[in-house]
């Protein structure tokens, strides 16, 4: 059944009087013009190449196309949606169609209204999960370090922080930290304190973003409650697990398109991607690079060379999750007590804690979380939302406690404002008296009002903020600060600052800070800074040249002080492959009968690994590092995202820290500055290391031996040029030659074994040669006067 009425048809070839032209650029079949003719057409729509071939039929003389075959080329009108059968082309208002009868193709133009096809999706932000090679897997036990001493003509002490770690020993990574310290005054017995921070197991399931730890950890926590240190179990969303994958709502931009065009699209003036779109609806998802209000402009134009602009109004914001993601954390176990001070306090009873995030929509996200221990039960929720396309953000909050038989509550409001020269934020947390969480049974009593409000304004050249904070602890008065601050860039990247703060309550605390700095060159500074304040005045002056975080090397500070305590400071640092120390002293000129102090300090931190049965000292271990071989082969330089990090070792080992955990990273070989003597399998890889673990990146190589010999027969004339050879038990009737003699009788062989015999065909028959034995059977090496026998 035809989808519309057909009207009286005209002859092929010509146009209908109607809104479809149908022309053909060469004579049609006679069976075309009387009958019907089946025909298989290579369509373009609105001069975009479909790369499809359609059935049509030709019915006295008019083109006809089944319904299913005009919707997958993107085609509707009205009554489309419940047509079938064959449908006349020429019954399709709007729609233009040239038949080129010669090369089989059939042109079809249609106005935007006509086209149907799926909104074509284009995504910035979709990039794939890098994931761990197994063979990469390696085990581990790396020891990090921190340790720090000062002393003066009184008083001596000595402390260090450790941290112990097992990987690649069965699934996760087993941790152990550590506090020590050892004092020391005249006429007193030495004290020494050794104190267990953080004992753990972690297990992370990057498939699911799911990580598990068991032992010390904490409670998850929202913006309206609190965390807590436990000793027990957690299981919690890891978004890190999966780094290239964006979290907050993406910019969304849609559009259309009459003819193929090209889309680029701005952000706050600056091209954030462009696209070559098909004719029909598009959108272009992106990730927003603004914090708060922004502009987007998407520039369309077509392949005739005209373009439009569409303008949008956008607000980003990293409170809210993506519509249908949940952030979630489980946990159970027992409050830890005196942190830091014992190590092995727990409460007595058992709390249990969860809280959960979800994206209702990309503009509210939705919070629970709720608590309970021996006697406290404690529940609220929350969300967060986002107020138009320009309105900023508001959250709230509200939640309800029950401790030993008394009920509270607890209210929070606050709403956020920014744009690239306005910044507002204002919020509000009050509780009731009896409001209790599982916190407060071990700690201080929770406030019962905390206010804050903060407004910033950028003028370019300076930037102003105000701020106000109060807090209202039960029974104690009313502490409120407030402050303001001006900054400002100078010529030559200098940097100038003015602060104020006052105490609201106690007048006698109030201050002024002046900060100024300029950089003298690449790495060297010199600042000032002046500070006010109803009991002292003080006027520092520093110069600067920190230590290269990358190269290492060497880095210096020196300071002074005068005003109200005098003083002075002077230190040196460095940094190298094998960790990183400083050492100082400090000045300071007595007061009264305060005397004069001289204090020298020193510190050092770095990293002690054992793996693939080597032991190495190395930088302070932060979160992931690699192990690079290269089968032995030393000296080869490892570039890591094309920076220079270091040259393998005797052993062919190098260490490369600071790797970024389940991301891609790129380490590689520079071909032209490794040795010439050995082959490289590949010259880069991708590694992707596990959180806090190493990883062995092998790069297989092996030493190449290269010869060149003169090779003469017995009459002592050269092999003539072009003589084939064999290995000597090579059949040279069924086995291909290894190579051929060059003039002069040169040979040039690779990777041949010293003592390997050689077959050569010579005088009509073959002679051999036998290559000696060599005392470094590696690199290149010239033989002369080797005889073929």
């Amino acid at each position: 059944m035809s989808a519309t009425p057909t009207p009286e048809p005209s002859p092929a070839g010509f146009a209908t009087p109607g809104t479809l032209n149908l022309i053909a650029t060469s004579e049609p079949d006679a069976d075309a013009a009387s009958g019907l003719q089946e025909l298989y057409l290579e369509v373009s729509l609105n001069e975009f190449a479909t790369g499809r071939l359609a059935r049509f039929v030709v019915i006295d003389g008019r083109l006809h196309a089944s319904i299913s075959t005009l919707r997958e080329l993107g085609l509707q009108w009205p009554g489309s949606q419940d047509a079938d059968g064959l449908v006349a082309l020429d019954t399709i208002p709007g729609l233009q169609a040239r038949y080129d009868a010669g090369n089989q193709q059939l042109a079809l133009t249609a106005p935007l209204e006509r086209l149907s096809g799926e909104r074509e999706h284009f995504s910035e932000t979709e990039q794939p999960m890098p994931r761990i090679d197994p063979s990469t897997r390696a085990p581990g036990l790396l020891l990090n370090y921190d340790l720090y001493a000062q002393g003066d003509s009184d008083y001596r002490s000595l402390s260090g922080w450790t941290e112990l770690r097992l990987f690649g020993v069965g699934p996760g990574v087993w941790s152990n930290s550590t506090v020590s310290r050892l004092d020391s005054l005249p006429g007193l017995e030495d004290r020494h304190d050794m104190v267990r921070l953080d004992t753990s197991w972690q297990l992370d399931l990057q498939d699911s973003m799911v990580s598990v730890v068991a032992g010390d950890t904490y409670s998850g926590s929202l913006g309206w409650t609190r965390t807590t240190r436990i000793g027990g179990v957690r299981a919690s969303t890891n978004f890190a697990l999966q780094p290239y994958r964006v979290t907050t709502p993406l910019a969304s931009f849609a559009g259309d398109a009459v003819l193929p065009s090209t889309v680029d699209l701005f952000i706050n003036g600056i091209r954030q991607s462009s696209q070559q779109v098909r004719p029909g609806q598009f959108q272009i998802d992106s990730i927003p690079t603004v914090n708060g209000v922004g502009q987007a402009q998407m520039v369309i134009t077509d392949i005739n060379g005209q373009s439009r602009v569409v303008n949008f109004s956008l607000y980003n914001t990293a409170q809210l999750l993506q519509q249908g993601l949940t952030d979630w954390s489980v946990e159970a176990g027992r409050v830890r007590r005196e942190y830091g001070l014992r190590s092995f306090s727990y409460a007595g009873d058992t709390m249990g804690s969860a809280s959960v995030r979800h994206g209702l929509s990309n503009r509210t996200t939705l919070e629970v979380h709720a608590e309970a221990t021996s006697g406290l039960q404690m529940a609220g929720a929350g969300g967060t939302w986002l107020l138009g396309d320009r309105g900023g953000v508001l959250d709230a909050s509200v939640a309800g406690s029950n401790y030993a038989g008394e009920s509270g509550h607890q209210y929070g409001l606050g709403y956020q404002w920014n744009s690239s020269r306005f910044n507002l934020g204002l919020a509000t947390l009050r509780r009731t008296e009896d409001f209790a969480d599982v916190a407060s049974l071990e700690e201080a009593a929770l406030p019962r009002r905390m206010d804050s409000a903060f407004v910033g304004i950028n003028w370019g050249v300076a930037q102003v903020g105000a701020s106000y904070v109060r807090q209202d602890i039960f029974a104690q008065p009313s502490a409120r600060f407030a402050s303001l601050t001006w900054s400002r860039q100078l010529p030559r990247s200098g940097y100038l600052s003015l602060s104020v703060s006052r105490d609201l309550g106690n007048r006698a605390a109030d201050s002024a800070f002046l900060y100024w700095s300029m950089p003298l060159d690449r790495r060297t500074s010199l600042s000032a800074s002046a500070r006010h304040s109803r009991t002292a005045d003080n006027l520092s002056v520093e110069a600067n040249r920190p230590v290269d975080s990358d190269l290492g090397g060497l880095g210096w500070r020196l300071q002074t002080t005068v005003g109200g305590r005098p003083g002075a400071q002077g230190q040196i640092a460095g940094l190298g492959r094998h960790g990183a120390w400083n050492a100082g002293v400090l000045y300071q000129r007595g007061e009264g009968p305060v005397p004069d102090s001289t204090t020298g300090f020193a510190s050092a931190n770095g990293s002690i690994l054992l793996m693939e049965k080597h032991l190495f000292a190395m930088r302070r271990v932060e979160d992931a590092f690699a192990l690079v071989s290269t089968d032995g082969v030393a000296d080869v330089p490892i570039l890591q995202e094309n920076r220079l990090v270091g040259h393998t070792n005797e052993d062919g080992l190098l260490l490369v820290n600071r790797l970024n955990a389940w991301q891609s990273n790129r380490l590689s070989i520079d071909p032209l500055q490794a040795p010439t003597d050995v082959r490289l399998v590949r010259t880069e890889m991708h590694a992707v290391p596990a959180s806090r673990s190493g990883m062995l990146a092998r790069f297989p190589m092996r030493a190449v031996l290269s010869i060149q010999a003169t090779v003469t027969g017995q009459d002592g004339q050269p092999i003539p040029a072009g003589s084939s050879v064999w290995l000597r038990d090579d059949d040279p009737a069924t086995t291909p030659a290894l190579t051929v003699v060059g003039y002069d009788g040169l040979l040039y062989l690779q990777e041949l074994r010293p003592g390997t015999g050689l077959k050569i065909r010579h005088n009509g028959g073959y002679c051999d040669v036998v290559l000696p034995v060599l005392a470094k059977p590696r690199g290149f090496v010239e033989l002369e006067g080797v005889v073929c026998r």
